[in-house]
């Protein structure tokens, strides 16, 4: 996939959460007593391990393309804000939230820390006031078709965060 990038000056990665199987952690949380038990936390670190090799694979790909274009690494929104008391109608303990949250804090630490490593910049989009159970949430509910995915107002927060990452080029010769 790096090797397609060859001659793009900016090049933004969006990657993490399906490849940890989210989805199918999130409704496991919503009708589990606890979703922090061994078996699901042994679960979760085994993906993270997979999808950091991986990670750090397409990131050293990236960092060694020719035309050295700036690299965006999206780390992810907070879907669940600091209100997600409506998300115990679809099960969501507050014990089974927290667990989340914390799974969520690992990726973006994982997310950032490899950007870091390469010296590319890992923005995370602000969806403050916009989380689930707000009035016009950026996150797309449990009962959607794609559940936790941005809207696309979601969508939008997350091109201008990009947007704000993004470095002028510098042109030789121009003085801009």
């Amino acid at each position: 996939m790096a090797e397609q990038a060859g001659g793009a000056s900016v090049v933004i990665v969006s990657v993490g959460a399906d490849d940890l199987n989210w989805a199918a952690e999130v409704q496991y949380c919503a009708i589990a007593p606890r979703c922090n038990d061994r078996a699901t936390t042994a679960y979760f670190q085994q993906q993270l391990a997979s999808f950091s090799k991986n990670y750090l694979d397409l990131l050293s790909r990236l960092a060694a393309l020719p035309s050295h274009p700036q690299v965006i690494v999206n780390r992810y929104y907070d879907p669940f804000g600091s209100q997600p008391g409506c998300l115990s109608h679809d099960g969501l303990s507050a014990t089974n939230l927290q667990t989340l949250i914390s799974r969520l804090n690992t990726l973006n630490q994982v997310l950032a820390q490899g950007a870091a490593q390469f010296r590319f910049s890992s923005p995370q989009p602000d969806f403050t006031g916009h989380q689930m159970c707000t009035q016009q949430p950026y996150v797309q509910g449990l009962d959607a078709a794609a559940p936790f995915h941005p809207t696309v107002l979601g969508e939008l927060a997350i091109a201008l965060a990009d947007q704000a990452a993004v470095q002028p080029v510098r042109r030789v010769g121009t003085g801009a």
